[in-house]
């Protein structure tokens, strides 16, 4: 691209130099791995994009959203985490999925907590009946 007045316009190819033509090969070349990358369904709506920024931008949207829907989904997950319990439908082994499920959907969007608090967590959210098995007695 080069600058007319306010605009930039493209360059023709006599006014390009080696490093524009590299810039050139480099971009498609991200383009074409993009849209390798695409199953048939996102190739069919992304086929028409001419840049390889605005099919990373789409994609990156589409499959890790916004800043705002990010935060919204972090602070659903911390709250369904906040009110984890077990359930009485539920054994420790379907406790444990239902927690883990919570619990990485947490450290996929950055927010890791430390495994001394997930394990204090899942023991307080065992069931009334797991209390002998959650609080050590100690025999004296």
């Amino acid at each position: 691209m080069k600058s007319e007045g306010d605009r930039l316009i493209p360059k023709i190819k006599v006014e390009m130099t080696d490093d524009d033509r590299r810039r050139i090969q480099v971009h498609d070349k991200a383009l074409h791995m993009l849209f390798c990358a695409l199953g048939p369904d996102m190739y069919s709506k992304m086929s028409s994009y001419r840049s390889a920024k605005d099919v990373w931008d789409t994609l990156e949207t589409t499959y890790e959203g916004t800043n705002d829907v990010n935060e919204t989904k972090i602070g659903l997950l911390n709250l369904i985490y906040k009110n984890f319990k077990m359930q009485t439908d539920e054994n420790v082994t379907k406790m444990f999925d239902h927690f883990s499920v919570i619990v990485n959907g947490l450290k996929g969007l950055g927010e890791v907590i430390p495994e001394d608090k997930l394990v204090r967590k899942l023991l307080y959210s065992l069931l009334e009946s797991w209390d002998n098995k959650r609080t050590p007695h100690h025999r004296g």
